[in-house]
């Protein structure tokens, strides 16, 4: 039998992966940087911004985006990262201008 899981319980998720997102400094600095630029970012520009190990911030990039918290998109070789500011401020309203 399957069961799908209620809303509910689909939000409570998402609120629990975004504080384990924001516990890590270096998920946090990003997102933090994502929102206050309030812009999409190219990953080579938010790294100068950031100062991040270049792998240590791909493996952030990847984690924040399993989450939701991101997206990508690419262009030619850059990709440019966007923060889900709808979706987070939908289930934690205010906790982006708390960053």
């Amino acid at each position: 039998m399957d069961i799908k899981q209620s809303s509910a319980t689909e939000t409570e998720e998402f609120r629990r992966r975004i504080f384990f997102a924001l516990s890590e400094p270096g998920r946090y600095t990003i997102v933090r940087m994502l929102y206050h630029v309030g812009h999409e970012m190219g990953c080579s520009e938010l790294n100068r911004h950031v100062e991040i190990d270049k792998s240590t911030m791909s493996y952030h990039l990847r984690t924040l985006r399993e989450i939701g918290m991101v997206t990508t998109r690419t262009q030619g070789r850059e990709k440019f990262v966007r923060l889900n500011t709808e979706r987070i401020n939908a289930v934690l309203p205010g906790v982006l201008a708390s960053l």
